[in-house]
């Protein structure tokens, strides 16, 4: 995969850096914008590892300002890490970004995790186990070492004790990209993640995979530190995005056009708000309200458009540089 432009510190695009020792059996991509105050616990649990069959990690850096691609490339030359560095910026978001890194990865399977969490330190050895089992899977999300409880209180739906649902899809199960492993051929099968979606690629990778014949199957083993969104200005982004890309998905899966799709009880916007209030706090509500205001901005967008075709860098039978 290429762009049209040299990445950080003239950096080809999607080029590699340094030379591996061993091939890896799985490689773990890690989609990066300006990450670099939640990213050394992230590398640090990788470097952890109790597995003992080789990996690598890629950072596809996703255009980052901050010293997050400089952090990561001081991991490989320490040695602590059989990690590469490239670039992702060719556009913007996490699910070119991912794609981007998939191209790039030298191993048959596949894990994610993200830039902002901690994963446990038998994590990639269960990945391993259970992508050996299945061809897609995920695990557990862990909210209470990262989290405040308060700041736990704003989101209700994780895949803490199981995989989750929407009505979206037929109510197919989805997970998060951050603790989620596959083979590469079923990535590649579907052209990866949908490049057009601001949030949910996720889901809608789930869904389209699922469709495509291959089953999401949950390992609750698999274990993760997730880090919510905590200050008023990421919370309020995060729930506007995600109530936008939900009318998008909606509109792709032919769902009912709902207003309130899986989020909250019927009845008028005071109330609504009144009980995101006393359900989840003061930032959960505006999360709430956020996505609310999303989900009717997205709704309007499409009107009348047809639902969005996937939107991929990567086309059918693309195999890595």
């Amino acid at each position: 995969m290429t762009t049209d432009h040299t990445g950080p510190a003239g950096q080809e695009p999607g080029s590699e850096e340094g030379q591996p020792a061993r091939e890896p059996v799985i490689s773990v991509v890690i989609a990066c914008y300006n990450a670099e105050h939640t990213l050394g616990e992230q590398l640090d649990a990788l470097a952890r590892q109790d597995v003992t069959e080789p990996f690598e990690v890629i950072l596809a850096d996703n255009g980052s300002t901050d010293g997050s691609a400089a952090l990561a490339r001081s991991y490989a030359a320490q040695g602590r890490l059989d990690l590469r560095v490239v670039d992702a910026s060719g556009a913007k978001g996490p699910g070119f970004a991912r794609n981007t890194g998939v191209m790039a990865a030298r191993a048959d399977l596949i894990a994610f995790c993200d830039a902002d969490d901690v994963v446990f330190g038998d994590w990639l050895r269960l990945m391993l186990a259970a992508l050996r089992t299945d061809r897609f899977v995920a695990g557990t999300v862990k909210l209470d070492r990262l989290n405040t409880e308060g700041v736990r209180r704003t989101r209700s739906a994780h895949q803490t004790d199981r995989l989750e649902r929407s009505p979206v899809a037929g109510g197919l199960p989805h997970a998060g990209a951050g603790n989620m492993g596959l083979h590469r051929e079923v990535f590649l099968g579907v052209n990866g993640f949908d490049e057009s979606l601001r949030c949910l690629q996720d889901a809608d990778l789930c869904w389209r995979i699922q469709l495509a014949g291959t089953p999401l199957a949950f390992h609750p083993e698999i274990l993760i530190d997730n880090r919510l969104r905590s200050t008023v200005i990421t919370i309020v982004k995060q729930g506007f995005l995600y109530g936008r890309s939900f009318a998008q998905l909606e509109s792709r899966y032919d769902s009912a056009d709902q207003d309130d799709a899986g989020q909250g009880e019927d009845g008028g916007p005071v109330r609504k708000i009144a009980g995101y209030l006393k359900d989840t706090g003061f930032r959960g509500m505006l999360w709430n309200v956020a996505w609310h205001l999303g989900h009717r901005h997205g709704a309007y967008w499409l009107r009348g458009q047809g639902a969005p075709a996937v939107r991929s860098s990567i086309t059918a039978g693309a195999e890595a540089a």
